[in-house]
């Protein structure tokens, strides 16, 4: 054989391999989509007046592990004005109340390739059309997707919608770029109108999310978090309980968000808070602050993750 056609014969092996292992990806994708899916369906069913926000959180979060699946962050269970990042502390006492709009945002992965999903709940009639909103949104920013777009020219299409309902987009979240164990990677789509943008391309995987608001459509952090995750640091500590829960945030989660609460069922809760403090001060943990428009307006979230494939994408939630 001549050099030629051996080079030949290795470039085509090397491409099949390739090819396989992108659908090896794909497929993983798919697996956790698939399931996410399945437990959004089941949390309809029992996000009601009078349960317990940590139930709600569990509960999610017990039905996608015994799917095969694992969790790519915690269960949010976000509440009227609060946007984003409440998952039940340890001993969450907060019920779900009936004139309460909820949104449910939650995230699973398959070796580390993750799906991320979310809807509103609420249970009269009061906040339909709030709702409505951003699920619309949502519908038509799924129908513009595909290779060659600008995420600015999407972003502009969802507050277009979003505004026509007569409601504010939320400019500080946005859609974004997935890749493995990676939640939030290099690119996102705005909910808002932007200057400039990026191009959508083939085989990138977004989860896609839009936000409506009665509010300003701007989020404040809260003092307090209950979600963090692991920052790529080496930094000596002084607490030998900080160490522990370092250790086990290295081994469990590696660089994906995980709940205080996660950790409370392995560490006494006063050592625990200590640890968090030390490891949060230093910079080994990113603190998920609670984010919430202004007091007295109503939030509502809509979420779908999808995979770009040529001629537009595919909705695996």
């Amino acid at each position: 054989m001549s050099d030629n056609k051996l080079k030949e014969k290795i470039s085509e092996k090397q491409e099949q391999a390739t090819a396989e292992e992108e659908e090896d990806k794909f497929e993983k994708y798919r697996k956790a989509g698939k399931a996410a899916k399945k437990v959004k369906d089941f949390a309809r069913t029992f996000v009601k007046p009078g349960t317990p926000i940590i139930d709600v959180c569990e509960k999610i979060e017990g039905e996608l592990l015994s799917k095969g699946v694992d969790l790519s962050f915690p269960c949010n269970v976000s509440i009227n004005n609060v946007a984003a990042h409440y998952s039940s502390p340890p001993d969450d006492k907060n019920v779900i109340d009936e004139h309460d709009i909820v949104k449910i945002d939650f995230g699973t992965h398959v070796d580390g390739y993750i799906a991320d999903t979310a809807f509103t709940v609420s249970f009269g009639s009061e906040h339909n059309k709030l709702i409505e909103a951003s699920e619309k949104a949502l519908e038509i920013a799924i129908e513009m997707i595909k290779p060659g777009v600008e995420t600015s020219i999407i972003g502009n299409k969802i507050e277009e919608t979003i505004k026509g309902y007569g409601f504010r987009p939320i400019k500080d979240l946005s859609g974004h770029l997935l890749d493995q164990y990676v939640l939030h990677s290099s690119k996102i789509i705005p909910n808002i109108s932007i200057p400039h943008g990026t191009k959508i391309e083939e085989g990138e995987v977004y989860a896609l999310e839009t936000f409506a608001t009665t509010g300003s459509g701007t989020v404040t952090e809260a003092p307090h978090a209950y979600i963090f995750s692991l920052m790529p640091l080496r930094i000596p500590l002084r607490f030998k309980g900080s160490r522990m829960v370092l250790n086990l945030v290295q081994k469990e989660f590696k660089t994906l968000p995980f709940a205080e609460r996660w950790l409370a069922k392995k560490v006494s809760k006063a050592g625990l808070k200590l640890a968090i403090k030390e490891l949060t001060e230093k910079g080994l943990f990113r603190a998920y602050n609670v984010l919430s428009d202004r007091k007295g307006s109503f939030v509502s979230q809509a979420e779908h993750t999808l995979i770009v494939i040529e001629d537009g994408c595919e909705v695996i939630t």
